[in-house]
């Protein structure tokens, strides 16, 4: 009896520790089947476009190209920090979610974010999920400064500025110049004001200035414009021409207007004044001097002048000869 009492104990611990291990094996086996990896992610490409532009910030859009490796995503976001390049600080920064899909896919998640326009930036971009980072990368962006704002785009550009001189009385030089605007655009430019000023070019004193319109330019044509200006004779000047669309100062052009020039002696290496009268280079309307013809007063004709008569040296001439003839002869 005592040997089959122990071989019953000993089926039924058997059986206990069976159970138990079919148990234990069967529970590992569901965990295993509930188990998913962590969600793996790599930045396969970023694109970085101005958005607006103003006198002081820029707006911009980041968009990341993001492939979804592996595992299942919970709750992920792409952060993108602004990092200022010559100081190191932290400028700015934006979050935005990634959108979900299945692990082998691509999605892109964009953001915009504002940073100064005269900074240079390291745009590092974080990929959490889960409140874990599961990639990160960066890009640089440099040269803000030379995108254009939007108020002050416009196709017009000062191509050259001409000079005449219409009138010269009392030491004071009247000057016309003549502005030529080219509107690059295929558009029609906007009509805008245009300032003209001459500005002393030793004391930065300004001489004059007058205000007109650039008047509507068809698309890829050029319209000159007139302005005249009274300045003291015997200066150098810098002629400044303004665009103004409304309050905004859209772009500046300069061009040096010499009325005392002057030129180096190469022996003594010295500057010498060269003395220009005004009053020579005086058109009337604009008109080139006609060689051989002198002009007469407002309202008069063209003096043509008389061909010279034959005087003194015409009889020098003829006695030579009579000379040169005598001594023949006489050989």
């Amino acid at each position: 009896m005592k040997s089959e009492n122990a071989l019953a104990a000993l089926l039924a611990v058997i059986f206990v520790v069976s159970l138990a291990i079919v148990l234990i094996n069967s529970d590992a086996l569901i965990q295993e089947s509930f188990y998913k990896p962590p969600a793996s992610f790599s930045i396969r490409e970023l694109d970085v476009k101005p958005v607006e532009v103003t006198s002081s910030l820029i707006e911009i859009n980041v968009t990341a190209y993001i492939y979804h490796i592996e595992g299942e995503a919970r709750n992920a976001t792409m952060l993108i920090r602004a990092i200022n390049s010559n100081t190191g600080l932290h400028e700015a920064e934006v979050s935005t979610p990634i959108p979900e899909s299945d692990s082998d896919k691509t999605v892109t998640a964009s953001a915009k974010l504002k940073v100064e326009r005269n900074g240079n930036y390291d745009l590092r971009i974080l990929l959490y999920d889960n409140g874990s980072i599961r990639e990160s990368g960066s890009v640089g962006i440099k040269g803000l400064n030379a995108l254009t704002p939007a108020a002050k785009q416009n196709g017009v550009a000062v191509n050259n500025i001409d000079f005449i001189v219409a009138g010269a009385s009392g030491g004071i030089a009247s000057i016309r110049s003549d502005v030529y605007l080219e509107n690059k655009w295929a558009a029609p430019s906007d009509n805008m004001n245009m300032i003209v000023k001459a500005r002393q070019a030793e004391s930065n004193l300004l001489a004059d200035k007058k205000a007109s319109e650039t008047g509507v330019i068809s698309g890829e044509a050029t319209s000159v414009k007139s302005v005249q200006l009274d300045v003291p004779e015997g200066y150098n000047y810098m002629m400044v021409v303004e665009l103004w669309k409304g309050e905004v100062l859209v772009n500046t052009w300069e061009k040096a207007l010499m009325l005392a020039p002057t030129k180096t002696v190469p022996k003594e290496s010295q500057e010498k004044k060269m003395n220009i009268e005004v009053s020579k280079f005086v058109r009337e309307g604009g008109a080139p001097p006609v060689p051989g013809v002198t002009m007469a007063p407002a309202g008069g004709d063209y003096a043509i002048p008389k061909k010279a008569e034959p005087g003194f040296e015409a009889i020098v001439a003829i006695t030579a000869l009579i000379i040169v003839i005598a001594l023949r002869r006489r050989s």
